[in-house]
């Protein structure tokens, strides 16, 4: 479950270290564990898929 969720995550263009956090992992390399079988070009091509988020224009305007 846990590998299918990381693999979905990176899917979805979430930065490797959110990944580690969300997953509680104390270091990078125990997320890539989590990892492992998905391609070099995968994973580069998931990063830079994402769209940029977009937030709604009035967000950190109130005081």
């Amino acid at each position: 479950m846990r590998h299918a969720h990381a693999v979905e995550l990176l899917h979805e263009g979430i930065p490797l270290p959110l990944i580690q956090r969300q997953l509680g992992h104390s270091h990078l390399s125990t997320t890539g564990t989590y990892l492992e079988g998905i391609s070099s070009e995968e994973i580069i091509g998931a990063i830079h898929g994402r769209k940029a988020p977009m937030m709604h224009a009035s967000t950190g305007l109130e005081l």
